[in-house]
């Protein structure tokens, strides 16, 4: 196995040498080197990171393609993936404020210290919109993984890499488009609910009964529970199957299809 400095990775790909550190930040170095003390990293690991970051000036996490719901809890149940990821993916997921979907910027700003399990809540400190939500429920699975992430920890990020850093969009990216999501942005719930049949019909989020199967992200729900629910601010919502894997939050006017009524 040949290694690698960061100062040498520098010199091969062309960039500046804290550029080349961030790019080999998420890997575990191989050893040190006895005579400089720089960390040694696998050459083939670095030249892969290198090769699967953005360059200066380019994104690749603009797809804002849904991936259907069984291969989002696929992804978030599958155990050989970091929990950091898996937890990320989970709050985007759950955390809807009145038809919101958290931003990923918000997820990953988030300190340990703004979970609440107890009340399953979470606490968004700056939202981007001063018309957001500054606190937001999750579901049981969410709060599982929450646990894991976390561990003992009381302070720092909440999601955080293997040195304890606050994971960085970049990676997180990365991360989402190895395991074969389009992107980061697949792991959000839609703004549209999608393309349902012809035989669909739409109702208002408040006209919804318990027992109308309604088509959200690629799949079909069945409405077990339905509640209304006031914001501070408030604006009325609507919260649908309550304590499930994949609780829905919608504004009371929001349209949604469902299959025809018997």
């Amino acid at each position: 196995m040949e290694t690698v400095t960061a100062r040498q990775c520098a010199a091969r790909w062309g960039i500046s040498e804290s550029r080349a550190r961030r790019l080999l930040a998420p890997l575990t170095p191989v050893e040190r080197d006895t005579e400089t003390g720089a960390m040694l990293y696998d050459q083939e690991q670095a030249d892969a990171a290198h090769a699967d970051r953005p360059g200066r000036g380019t994104r690749t996490d603009r797809s804002t393609t849904v991936m259907p719901a069984d291969d989002v809890e696929r992804l978030i149940t599958d155990e050989t993936i970091p929990v950091a990821h898996r937890t990320l993916w989970a709050l985007l997921c759950d955390l809807d404020r009145e038809g919101r979907p958290l931003r990923i910027n918000e997820a990953l700003a988030l300190q340990v210290s703004d979970v609440d399990l107890d009340e399953r809540t979470v606490h968004i400190e700056d939202p981007k919109l001063d018309s957001d939500l500054k606190a937001a429920p999750i579901g049981e699975r969410t709060a599982e993984l929450l646990r894991e992430a976390m561990g003992d920890r009381e302070t720092g990020p909440l999601i955080a890499g293997p040195r304890g850093r606050a994971l960085g969009r970049e990676t997180a990216s990365r991360v989402a488009r190895q395991v074969g999501a389009p992107s980061i942005h697949a792991f959000r719930p839609p703004h549209k609910i999608g393309v349902p049949p012809p035989t669909a019909i739409p109702v208002r989020a408040d006209e919804l009964q318990v027992g109308d199967v309604i088509y959200w992200n690629g799949a079909e729900i069945e409405v077990t529970t339905k509640d209304t629910v006031t914001a501070p601010s408030g604006a009325i919502g609507i919260q649908i199957n309550k304590g499930s894997s994949f609780p829905i939050y919608s504004a009371d006017h929001e349209p949604f299809w469902i299959t025809p009524r018997k």
